[in-house]
């Protein structure tokens, strides 16, 4: 974006210069049309956006805003409504007119790089929910002088600033319809795709979320160590294997869609791994809605007593609140990273 600043307007960046076609021809000459992929990618974020504003309303509640851990959730979730905007109902837009890159080059310019700094501060934020919760559960006396009250939002920071660097000093990716993803490459000219190449995202996907992954395993064996001095047997098996299966099914889908984003700025790859890819970009920034409402009881719970479905809470839930919510935010954490954004 400070590029956009220096030469005044995208047309007169020597490498992102469109000049060549109009937006019309350059639609026409590269682009393709995905009807149906767009239609369902614009019914799916308008979907989960709507669902998940009633799940951050509840995070807003006083018996759950009050915990550091819900604050960092409630940064996660809006930072995901924002990439949904983009890597759904716009990436959903832009699939159903057959769009390039140079089809609008200023705007493509201008969403590319906000959606790469949503996908990088997400990344970072996620990182400082699993650590909010490691600190909570094995060092609380570190985690209450690094998230006790205001605190939380200073370190919240720390990820908004990571987000804004990559969305001013490194380069943006833009929408593809011919791949159906977003790509550093605005393949204007042929041979030059190095010249694009982003090295702080690829670092980003490769060690941000290598080591989120690391500390979410660490995260289980802390939880499991934890639930083990409770009597209620069934509830600790069944939190432990819960925790087991969904940190590996989404640390897999981190990794995958994050190095194929990765490989994508240096081989050329096949269009249905691209096309698998985006969707999991998507999945992730998408996930929290579903394990909200399907597996994690406190915020569910929470939306039943909202909408007057539920007047008591059980004795496990509000163990689980004093506690500090351990399996909401341990599963907000494992959601994202979110994200294998290659953007």
């Amino acid at each position: 974006m400070n590029k956009l600043i220096e030469y005044g307007s995208v047309e007169s960046m020597p490498l992102y210069n469109c000049s060549a076609h109009s937006s019309e021809e350059w639609s026409k000459l590269f682009g393709v049309r995905h009807p149906y992929l767009g239609y369902f990618d614009i019914i799916f974020g308008v979907v989960v956006n709507i669902l998940y504003a009633p799940i951050l309303s509840v995070m807003f509640q006083p018996e759950y805003y009050k915990m550091s851990c819900f604050k960092i959730m409630i940064c996660l979730g809006i930072v995901d409504m924002l990439a949904l905007w983009i890597n759904s109902i716009i990436t959903g837009v832009l699939a159903l007119q057959g769009a390039v890159y140079c089809t609008y080059p200023t705007f493509n310019y201008m969403i590319g790089s906000i959606v790469l700094g949503l996908w990088c501060c997400s990344c970072i934020i996620v990182l400082g929910l699993v650590a909010n919760r490691l600190l909570e559960m094995s060092k609380p006396a570190y985690a209450y002088t690094l998230f006790n009250g205001y605190r939380t939002y200073i370190v919240m920071i720390i990820p908004v600033m990571y987000g804004i660097y990559f969305i001013l000093f490194t380069n943006p990716v833009g929408f593809n319809s011919k791949y159906y993803t977003w790509l550093f490459d605005p393949m204007i000219t042929e041979n030059r795709s190095t010249e694009y190449h982003n090295i702080p995202h690829s670092i980003n996907n490769v060690f941000i979320v290598a080591v989120t992954c690391f500390m979410y395993g660490w995260l289980y064996f802390i939880v499991q160590e934890k639930m083990s001095m409770i009597s209620w047997k069934n509830r600790r098996q069944d939190l432990s294997f819960q925790i087991l299966i969904q940190s590996a099914m989404i640390c897999s889908i981190n990794m995958v869609a994050s190095i194929i984003f990765v490989l994508m700025n240096f081989v050329e790859l096949p269009l249905i791994i691209i096309l698998i890819a985006q969707k999991m970009w998507q999945f992730i920034h998408a996930f929290p809605v579903f394990i909200y409402l399907v597996i994690n009881k406190t915020i569910r719970n929470g939306l039943l007593r909202k909408f007057r479905l539920k007047t008591q809470r059980s004795l496990f839930e509000r163990y689980m609140d004093w506690k500090g919510c351990v399996v909401a935010a341990w599963i907000a954490a494992i959601i994202q990273y979110h994200h294998s954004i290659t953007v």
